[in-house]
């Protein structure tokens, strides 16, 4: 009896792999994508001074003022990326040296 590979068999190491391979986010996290990422842009929004983003209609606000919150997203990934990538890098170092 063959059963799909949920994301819940795997570990963060394989969930990397699989992400980093394909480009793609695994099936069961999809839905989630979204709204994760409108709940980070309304953040950043309001770090930037704008609390009420979600419900400025975003075409009356300077392309400046979008651009700050694009580009503060941009930059938190960025360095959430990389601290992903360096604590991947270590662990993988640290387990070969073993």
């Amino acid at each position: 009896m063959s059963r799909e590979l949920t994301i819940q068999d795997l570990q963060p190491k394989e969930i990397m792999k699989i992400t980093a391979s394909t480009g793609l986010v695994p099936r069961e996290l999809q839905p989630y994508v979204q709204p994760a990422l409108e709940e980070f842009r309304n953040e950043m929004a309001a770090e930037l001074g704008l609390t009420d983003y979600a419900e400025i209609d975003k075409g009356e606000l300077p392309s400046r003022l979008n651009g700050k919150v694009g580009g503060s997203m941009t930059k938190k990934m960025v360095t959430f990326a990389e601290a992903v990538l360096a604590w991947n890098y270590r662990n993988n170092k640290m387990l070969a040296g073993k």
